[in-house]
């Protein structure tokens, strides 16, 4: 029977960790965003060294996933988490091999401040997002955030409008059916279900609690990819939350959604491309109002 290669890096050994990079923490209105590209982590050492950051339960987990692929994707996910909130919390030198985590009510993943008694900084919120060819994370200081990743080739099976009628709001159904390129008309639908998605996380209640017809995403108009929240029953918009739209390594919509409640200031995206202890790289800088 064939062992898989994630299963013959659960052999006992000890390592030393490299040193992250230690980075200052977010301010209130900004964002970091981490990702990494699964198909340029190829050595085999390192994954090897990823796996020794991960709890029992996380690589149990890592395993049950079905072929190599999955399951190392599903590896690079948790170790970014880990190392990504590590690099915060340098100062007082901890180990991402030491976090420890937990789910709120609805599920969504948080980490466990209140065990980790050695921690003076504050806490961070975090959210993952990954595809078969990416994996990101956000961070955030004192606001809950929200991020999705899409791909900008994914291929919709059915009727974009059909599809749209049956997720969207009106107001956004009506925004796609004015597009009169298929190609275009997709994309679109891709970059509102990106937003949503992000929002929803955000919210960290799931999609049962904010189904996608509940809300609409509108764009704000002279801004570079700022979008508005307005709810379906009274179309009023919500300025409690801020969204932002970028491209991430040519391939993939990244959307962003954060809580704001000073609701004024204009959220700022910091992103950078690693692969975990071995390099980083800043990738670009933007405002969104």
């Amino acid at each position: 029977m064939r062992t898989s290669i994630m299963s013959q890096m659960q052999r006992s050994f000890s390592i030393e960790l490299p040193k992250l990079v230690p980075l200052q923490l977010p301010s209130r209105m900004e964002t970091h965003l981490w990702y990494v590209i699964p198909d340029e982590v190829k050595s085999t050492s390192l994954l090897k060294q990823y796996s020794q950051l991960l709890s029992p339960p996380e690589n149990d987990k890592v395993l049950q996933m079905r072929g190599d692929k999955l399951q190392k994707n599903a590896l690079l996910a948790r170790t970014l988490v880990r190392t990504t909130i590590a690099r915060y919390q340098t100062n007082n030198g901890v180990d991402p091999r030491t976090l420890m985590f937990k789910k709120n009510m609805y599920g969504k993943p948080e980490v466990d401040w209140q065990n980790y008694k050695n921690c003076s900084d504050p806490p961070l919120h975090f959210n993952i997002s990954h595809t078969d060819s990416l994996v990101a994370c956000g961070v955030t200081l004192h606001v809950p955030v929200g991020i999705d990743l899409e791909d900008k080739d994914r291929k919709i099976k059915h009727d974009v409008l059909t599809l749209a009628e049956r997720f969207y709001s009106t107001d956004e159904v009506t925004f796609l059916s004015t597009i009169p390129d298929p190609e275009v008309q997709r994309k679109e639908f891709i970059k509102l279900w990106t937003l949503k998605e992000a929002y929803v996380k955000a919210l960290g209640k799931g999609f049962s609690a904010a189904p996608f017809n509940t809300f609409t995403i509108q764009f704000k108009a002279g801004t570079n990819g700022g979008y508005n929240l307005c709810k379906e029953e009274t179309k009023k918009c919500n300025r409690d939350w801020k969204f932002g739209l970028l491209e991430l390594a040519d391939s993939h919509y990244a959307a962003v959604c954060i809580e704001d409640d000073q609701a004024r200031a204009p959220m700022r995206v910091i992103v950078r491309k690693t692969i975990p202890f071995v390099e980083d790289e800043l990738i670009s800088e933007s405002k969104f109002l």
